[in-house]
This record gives structure tokens, C-alpha cells and sequence, in this order.
């Protein structure tokens, strides 16, 4: 019995703990976007001043699910049937995006932390990343409609977001996402990560 409760422990302790939004941020974050149907976390959090995996955490259950990072090789896998992905980071303010296939997991054969990831082929995402760092995956489902300046906004945002411990993403894998007219190949292919995802335990318990 010791030694199973040691075992729990050691992995509870090896996957860092998510950041939830608290069941005020949680009302706030839903009465911007009864508003700002559309906007995605990465959006919101700016306009919101709120961290963005805190948004993510606070949308209703209708529009989001949520696991802890211990899933990720699982969620991962999930995605590795979308035929290309629509890929935003935001690191200290500098956005990037760019569309590519998802890159396989490698695993690590080397002698630090990092995970190899590699696109199928020659061309896509070749990485380094840190798994034991993420500390929850979010899939967010979000409707169009009326944006800031005034004008509707067709279509729905569709993304698996990865966060860590600095409550910001890491990077977000973006299967259509209002306003931008994006490969159309990945939307059915993004059941498949979101189905799986409500069937995990939800990391903020919605």
C-alpha cells in the first residue's frame, strides 16, 4: 500500500499543476463571450486582462473541455489524423502562425528533457518540446458572430490550445478559426480530439 500511494504521489508530482478560473473569472469570461461570441482565448485574454489558459478554464462546457497535461501524448495522438493544422504561438507578445501537417512524436533519443517532433515529409513543424511542461489542453469550440468592430464573423473557432506554467499557450493547433479562411480539410478530423477530451476527467471540473 506504501509503495502504491509513493507511486500516486510521484505522478501526481511529474505533471505541473493547471491554472482554473475561479467561479467569478468563470461568470466574467461567459458574459464577454455571450457578447464576443467568436473571439479566441488568445483574443479574449487581451481585451479580458486575464491569463489566457484562465479564459480558456472559464468557458462553458457547451464551448470548451479541458484535461490536465498528463493526457498529452493521448490528446497528441488524437490529432495526428488531421490532414493539416493551422498552428499560432504566442511567445512574449510575437505571433506566429503557420499552416502544416502535425508532427509525429518522436519520443526522446537524446539526453535532455525535450521531446523530437517532426512533420511528415520535408516540409512543416520540426521541434523540440517540453510534454512534462504542459500543464492543461484545452478544446474550444466557439461559435462566429458579431466581433468588436461591429461586423459578423461566419463559422466557428475550432483549436486544441496547450498551456503551461506560465498560464499562457504554448502553442495552439487551429482546425478553422473565424474570420481567417483557413483549409477546411481539418474541421472533421476535430471531433475526434474533442470527443475524446469530454470523455477524460476535466482538469477544472466543469
Amino acid at each position: 500500500m506504501i509503495t502504491t500511494v509513493l507511486i500516486a504521489l510521484a505522478a501526481a508530482a511529474a505533471t505541473p499543476q493547471a491554472t482554473c478560473a475561479t467561479p467569478e473569472q468563470a461568470t466574467a469570461v461567459r458574459s464577454f463571450y455571450a457578447s464576443l461570441p467568436s473571439a479566441p482565448p488568445l483574443v479574449a485574454r487581451r481585451h479580458m486582462n486575464l491569463a489566457e489558459e484562465i479564459v480558456s478554464s472559464g468557458l462553458s462546457a457547451d464551448h470548451a473541455t479541458g484535461v490536465s497535461g498528463a493526457h498529452f501524448k493521448a490528446v497528441w495522438d488524437s490529432l495526428s489524423e488531421w490532414p493539416v493544422a493551422f498552428f499560432i504561438m504566442d511567445q512574449k507578445g510575437w505571433i506566429m502562425k503557420f499552416e502544416g501537417p502535425v508532427p509525429a512524436l518522436l519520443g526522446n533519443k537524446r539526453t535532455d528533457a525535450f521531446t523530437d517532433v517532426k512533420a511528415p515529409g520535408e516540409n512543416g513543424l520540426i521541434s523540440h518540446i517540453r510534454p512534462d511542461l504542459v500543464t492543461s489542453i484545452h478544446a474550444v469550440a466557439l461559435p462566429g458572430g458579431m466581433g468588436r468592430d461591429g461586423k459578423m464573423r461566419e463559422g466557428m473557432t475550432r483549436a486544441v490550445i496547450f498551456y503551461d506554467a506560465s498560464k499562457e499557450s504554448v502553442f495552439g493547433l487551429y482546425a478553422s478559426l473565424v474570420g481567417e479562411d483557413l483549409n477546411k480539410a481539418a474541421i472533421p478530423a476535430f471531433e475526434k480530439p474533442m470527443a475524446l477530451m469530454r470523455m477524460l476527467p476535466q482538469v477544472c471540473g466543469r
